[in-house]
């Protein structure tokens, strides 16, 4: 009879400690990536030139008040154990006209900002969560 015993309680403490870095690293990891998506927005989100009311000028809106309505929040509803949820939108009480502006209505046409974005920058935001988690784990693993 052969018999063989292995102690893995050195490989599981190393496991526990990969695991570990990655759990702490999801919300460093969906925050850069959700800062890519922020700043994109940004830059395209477009800016009147002059001040606009609503109808009967019970609101007057300031140009680039779209803009500084935009924001970026953890979502800790919607985030959990290994999950990180952003938000990236508009301020729907400082411009609630902004899906106005991104689908256009029926006297006015569309100037999408907010899918454009997403389009563009995809990738761009997937790499920032990717680069962000290794170097997460990178403190953690053999060199």
């Amino acid at each position: 009879m052969i018999s063989a015993s292995f102690d893995f309680s050195k490989i599981n403490a190393k496991l526990d400690k990969i695991t570990k870095a990655a759990e702490e690293g999801v919300r460093p990891a969906a925050q850069a990536g959700a800062q890519v998506f922020y700043e994109e927005m940004l830059q395209r989100v477009p800016v009147g030139k002059q001040v606009h009311s609503t109808k009967g000028k019970k609101f007057t809106f300031q140009p680039g008040n779209l803009r500084a309505a935009i924001y970026q929040a953890y979502a800790d509803d919607e985030s959990g154990d290994g999950r990180a949820v952003y938000r990236v939108s508009w301020n729907k009480k400082k411009a609630f006209y902004g899906a106005f502006v991104e689908f256009g209505t029926s006297r006015t046409a569309a100037q999408p900002f907010l899918r454009p974005s997403y389009d563009a920058r995809r990738a761009a935001a997937l790499s920032a969560v990717k680069q962000v988690m290794a170097a997460q784990l990178q403190k953690v693993l053999p060199t």
